[in-house]
């Protein structure tokens, strides 16, 4: 069996990145830029002032006290998204609002609260100092200076900052397209009556979910019986999107298909079964030049194989740069005890949480940890990652890989 990296390594070697698509800058958020975004102009475009207040010559107010203001005559009033009329020349002033350009010979914005206004005439109480209150042109961006690197992802941030210049849309990573089949006499549908014998599909919507927080766009097809012709006309189906991901059927039972009807339609292997537990079960081809994932049928085992292999592989096709294909891994401390008695790498779902000293610590004890047991994925924010033959007490440091948010 191929360890994880190696398996991992193999399938990341044959994806390709999708190209690039124009989007709507509102529909942006989650996407990867596709080229580097450079400022049209300077940011704020004009000096201007960060408060409502008076427009003066820093000389003319230096002195000011409340026992002994600066009286001067105000000239104009400038509200934001006006341009001044007039020079401000030694001994005047101008009322300004918090953003409107500031006038030639302005060096200094006092704040309102600092004067007493009378209408055509102003005191000023408190000289701050010479250059307060007054937003620097280009202080925020300057023309030609990159903003925003191709392979960043969007946030709201990138989302603010390329409205502020004007970018309405942007060349970002096409968002891969992943079929999602479940196989299985066993399985009915999520609204279906249960007979005797069997389970409802939980695999089809929960690896849906998955891909879709990895940045893909699921398409989700009816349940497939234990029948090749089934199975077949399912997969050609699924060869419709960038990428297919099966459940069940790829182990080698009796009745395990899947990876028959793959092997006639001349699926190149590239893989099959990785040293993990659980998913050790895991089958990776090419087929007609899209990437296949036999994912094994258990949910857990499913869900984990998708989260080592799938989620990177998505990654990478949409256009994140390689730090970012495989799951974040830190470090943190274990909260009770945990050994791994097997050969193969284990993936314990686990719930991390910040300590009252800030420490990263992990918790695998909320649920038992069978490949059978889909309700160990419940608050699960993290996956504990222990090596064969390797224990650890409470308190010691293990590797984790973090699958959601920690507070």
């Amino acid at each position: 069996m191929l360890t994880v990296e190696e398996a991992r390594a193999a399938v990341l070697e044959r994806i390709r990145p999708l190209g690039a698509e124009r989007v709507a800058l509102t529909g942006a958020l989650g996407r990867v830029l596709a080229a580097d975004v450079a400022a049209p102009y300077d940011n704020p475009p004009h000096d201007n002032s960060a408060m409502d207040g008076f427009a003066v010559r820093f000389a003319d107010v230096a002195a000011a006290t409340e026992e002994s203001p600066a009286a001067l005559p105000v000239i104009e009033d400038i509200p934001a998204g006006r341009v001044p009329e007039h020079r401000l020349e030694a001994g005047q002033a101008s009322r300004i609002m918090t953003g409107a350009p500031v006038p030639p010979g302005c060096d200094t914005v006092i704040r309102v609260e600092d004067t007493r206004d009378h209408g055509d005439r102003v005191d000023i109480l408190v000289p701050a100092e010479e250059g307060a209150n007054i937003r620097r042109r280009g202080e925020d961006m300057r023309e030609g200076e990159p903003l925003i690197r191709a392979g960043a992802e969007f946030g709201s941030g990138e989302v603010g900052v390329l409205a502020a210049v004007q970018q309405s849309f942007v060349a970002v990573g096409r968002r891969p397209t992943v079929a999602v089949l479940s196989s299985g006499d066993e399985l009915v549908e999520i609204d279906q009556v249960r007979g005797p014998g069997q389970i409802v599909n939980s695999n089809t919507p929960a690896l849906g979910a998955v891909a879709r927080a990895c940045g893909a766009e699921p398409v989700l097809l009816p349940t497939v019986a234990d029948d090749e012709a089934a199975i077949r006309a399912s997969v050609e189906t699924a060869l419709t999107c960038d990428f297919v991901v099966s459940s069940g059927g790829v182990s080698v039972g009796e009745y395990d298909y899947v990876k028959k009807v793959l092997d006639d339609l001349g699926a190149e292997e590239v893989l099959w079964r990785v040293a993990m537990k659980p998913g050790k079960p895991l089958f990776f081809c090419m087929l007609r030049g899209k990437p296949y994932f036999g994912l094994p049928g258990n949910p857990v085992s499913s869900l984990m194989s998708f989260l080592q292999f799938v989620g990177p592989a998505v990654r990478k096709a949409a256009g994140h740069p390689p730090e970012r294909w495989p799951l974040p891994e830190s470090t943190a401390l274990m909260e009770h005890d945990v050994a791994n008695d097997g050969d193969r790498r284990n993936f314990l779902r686990a719930r991390l949480r910040l300590d009252g000293g800030g420490r990263l610590t992990a918790s695998t004890s909320h649920r038992a940890q069978g490949s059978h047991i889909l309700t160990s994925m419940l608050g699960a924010n993290g996956i504990v990652v222990l090596d064969p033959d390797q224990a650890a007490a409470a308190g010691d440091p293990v590797t984790v890989q973090i699958i959601g948010a920690v507070a």
